[in-house]
């Protein structure tokens, strides 16, 4: 999948967006009757939702915009049949603190701020069970997440992390404009990470 602009959704500036034509093509896809966004971010979600006329969709985030929901220790509201979400890659980007995204100082339950990698993969996978948990049955966990390279060593979050539902799509995105397509890397230059996954997570009938 490839989508060069992001379009009129969401926050032009807020880092890390994704493109609002793919949260659309996913939502015309599936129709869901209740769509609920994790790490909602600028909006982009929320903008496409309401745009094909969703009133009643959810958007959660840390942010102030979106409620100060912490996905962590807040309990997720039941009875979706889609949830998108689109986490932090590891702390490739941080969200919250000055100088960053949103807040003054770095919340103590962004993704984005922990440092060490097995932490955060713990931490993916208890918002991911959290999600599939609040499915209804048949209902889909779409999330859109990246490979990290680090010193050297390459992190593959989705084969780190546990999958909760049953797998029915793979999807390969391809990544435009961002900051290290522009970078010059000296020794770790190999094959550059210029893709996202999208995994599809089904909530199956017993």
């Amino acid at each position: 999948m490839s989508y060069p602009t992001r379009g009129h959704y969401g926050n032009f500036s807020y880092r890390g967006n994704c493109s609002g034509y793919l949260i659309k093509d996913i939502l015309n896809y599936y129709r869901p009757r209740n769509f609920l966004e994790c790490f909602a971010g600028s909006g982009t979600g929320f903008d496409v939702a309401r745009e094909l006329g969703y009133t009643n969709s959810i958007h959660l985030d840390l942010n102030d915009r979106f409620g100060n929901f912490n996905l962590l220790t807040d309990e997720l509201p039941k009875g979706a049949d889609l949830v998108f979400s689109h986490p932090p890659y590891w702390d490739i980007i941080q969200y919250s603190g000055k100088d960053n995204m949103w807040g003054k100082e770095p919340h103590k339950d962004d993704l984005s701020h922990i440092r060490d990698y097995e932490e955060f993969i713990q931490k993916l996978n208890l918002i991911n069970k959290k999600v599939y948990g609040s499915l209804n049955t048949g209902g889909r966990h779409v999330i859109l997440i990246g490979d990290v390279r680090k010193k050297g060593k390459y992190y593959s979050i989705i084969k780190d992390m546990t999958w909760y539902g049953e797998l029915e799509a793979h999807l390969i995105k391809a990544q435009h404009n961002t900051r290290g397509q522009s970078k010059k890397y000296t020794r770790y230059n190999f094959i550059p990470i210029a893709h996202e996954h999208i995994m599809v997570f089904v909530k199956p009938h017993v």
